[in-house]
């Protein structure tokens, strides 16, 4: 089997990559690059990686790489992502594809001039129960989808140097109102509802004293064919985290995620089983791909719960430049959910204004 070669750039986030990418049957990573060369050197030798790098622009030169795993700060995405196009490679890119609507353009205009591959790196999509739902409402079993919400819950407050969380994290946690780091929850249900969002409108419930985030925010979330996704994200509210709950009503059963460490992912569907009866997602992994038969019997460290699937995300890309497929999450729809979040910051400070998310091809 043909392996797509690639480089890894931001070595936080990309370690990891790096690490998963041992079980990808079609994706060599030869290269890894991050500002700390102490890293990146301690990285390849762990992984008989054949090249590091200091410089990005030194990796990017190399012919030993035909890809690049974008996995550098959030802020730096599309820099990063514009120059590895221009550079004549592919681009597999973590999320959100952009901070702002500006830079959305930008990507969009880089993507389409370079006639190269894009995929943004939406691991959520590639969680487990998720992807038994997306089988079995591709069959039918959930009838119209026609409601969603999901929820991403994080209490930062118990962290280590809390308010000081340090990195990327805190200014697009802390600094900005709305739902701007989106995509792990609007992308799984955008991509199992087979729709893109059309109208945001978002509301606060009031801003923390400290931040400029308020205590939480709810997005609601019209799509092309008039179904409705709700969204609730906080960093700041004292509770469990929860950044895994989804929900999805359809016209024949739903499926609602746990909500805490005792619950467990559960369907009900008409037919299949009794009045107010709940069943365990995992009573249908028969419809789980054939592909994770393979993950499930690797136990490897902590590649657990919503990154189990991303071994399977980059064998995706790599079968979306080695085989001309389209990406598992393609341009058009990484720019409709990074959208989506950047537009409810603009919805919030105008009063929960609707405003319309600009149509992708």
């Amino acid at each position: 089997m043909d392996k797509l070669k690639v480089g890894i750039v931001g070595l936080n986030r990309g370690g990891r990559h790096a690490y998963v990418a041992q079980f990808s049957r079609n994706l060599l990573v030869n290269a890894v690059c991050d500002l700390n060369l102490e890293k990146a050197k301690a990285l390849a030798e762990k992984y008989r990686i054949p090249a590091y790098y200091g410089d990005y622009a030194e990796m990017l030169a190399s012919a030993d790489i035909d890809a690049v795993i974008v996995a550098t700060p959030i802020g730096n995405h599309v820099d990063h992502v514009v120059m590895a196009l221009d550079a004549g490679k592919h681009v597999l890119s973590e999320v959100t594809a952009a901070t702002t609507m500006e830079d959305l353009a930008r990507l969009d205009a880089a993507v389409q001039a370079s006639g190269k591959t894009y995929m943004m790196a939406e691991n959520y999509v590639y969680f487990r129960p998720l992807t038994i739902l997306q089988r079995m409402i591709q069959e039918g079993l959930l009838g119209e989808i026609y409601y969603a919400e999901g929820d991403y819950l994080k209490d930062f407050e118990y962290y280590p140097n809390y308010p000081h969380i340090g990195g990327w994290r805190e200014p697009t946690y802390f600094g900005r109102r709305g739902h701007p780091y989106i995509t792990h929850s609007l992308g799984p249900i955008a991509t199992l509802m087979d729709e893109r969002v059309t109208k945001v409108v978002c509301m606060g419930a009031g801003r923390h004293e400290r931040f400029v985030a308020d205590h939480t925010c709810a997005l609601m979330c019209k799509t092309e064919r008039g179904h409705m996704i709700r969204l609730r994200n906080s960093f700041i509210s004292p509770r469990p985290d929860n950044f895994l709950y989804y929900s999805f009503q359809g016209t024949k059963g739903c499926f609602q995620a746990a909500q805490g460490p005792t619950d467990f992912h559960k369907v009900h569907i008409q037919g299949l089983c009794k009045p107010n009866e709940w069943r365990n997602i995992d009573d249908f992994a028969g419809f789980l791909p054939k592909d994770w038969a393979r993950l499930d019997g690797l136990r490897y460290d902590d590649l657990t719960g919503y990154d189990s699937g991303t071994p399977l995300m980059q064998e995706a890309f790599a079968r979306s430049v080695l085989d001309g497929v389209e990406p598992s999450v393609p341009l058009h729809a990484a720019m409709n959910w990074t959208a989506a979040g950047l537009l409810s910051e603009q919805s919030v400070n105008q009063n929960a204004a609707p405003v319309d998310v600009p149509t992708y091809r």
